[in-house]
């Protein structure tokens, strides 16, 4: 007589699987317009908000990149 209750043997299996990141959706800062008839403060007061908002943009980007690293 033979028999069929033999353990079955366990194989460990490793390999690399990418797992894709969810990107949250992060508004592209639009590019102020600039008039050449704005007085030069209007001017630059709109650049270094303009300034400002891109470095807020990069901070949230750069979050995103570190969160998938992890």
């Amino acid at each position: 007589m033979v028999s069929c209750a033999t353990k079955p043997q366990m194989q460990v299996i490793e390999k690399e699987v990418f797992v894709k990141c969810p990107i949250p959706e992060i508004p592209r800062t639009e590019r102020p317009t600039i008039k050449p008839e704005q007085a030069t403060t209007e001017k630059l007061q709109s650049l270094l908000n303009y300034m400002f908002r891109l470095e807020r943009e990069n901070e949230l980007l750069r979050e995103v990149i570190d969160t998938c690293r992890q």
